[in-house]
């Protein structure tokens, strides 16, 4: 992490602003296998502690949907979607390919595309299967 200049993180009417977009890959390391996918627009490590500790479904999704979640090691590989890239187009085309095992199938556009094929590459490179050992939830938001 760079420390050359301040980071700000915007506090709006008591709530915290996203300030990104992130997809991420959540790998089991035994398996390995991808054992959810997710997007979000908050930091990918506040996203992995929230998946881990909140009590909501909706906010835990890894803890209310993964069994053994906490006796399993994961890598979690978080990805910065760029801005000409929408997170839930990327998500959606990235949980298509990994579901059929294969590549990438028609897309909206280029981008996502290109930006999925990107990500998988870096799957295929450490090994990873093809496939998603959970069903991967919808676009990650906090309830405000």
């Amino acid at each position: 992490m760079s420390i050359d200049g301040p980071r700000e993180i915007r506090v709006r009417a008591g709530s915290v602003q996203p300030s990104g977009s992130w997809i991420y890959v959540w790998i089991d390391v035994v398996a390995e296998a991808v054992a959810y996918v997710g997007g979000t627009g908050f930091d990918p490590e506040l996203r992995a502690y929230l998946h881990l500790t909140s009590d909501e479904p909706d906010v835990g999704r890894v803890r209310a949907s993964i069994p053994g979640y906490d006796e399993r090691d994961f890598d979690v590989l978080a990805f910065a979607v760029p801005r000409d890239v929408g997170r839930t187009e990327v998500r959606n085309a990235l949980t298509s390919a990994l579901v059929s095992g294969e590549g990438l199938t028609a897309s909206g556009s280029p981008q996502v595309g290109d930006f999925v094929a990107r990500i998988l590459g870096h799957l295929d490179e450490r090994g990873v299967t093809r496939s998603i050992l959970g069903a991967a939830a919808p676009e990650d938001r906090i309830p405000g």
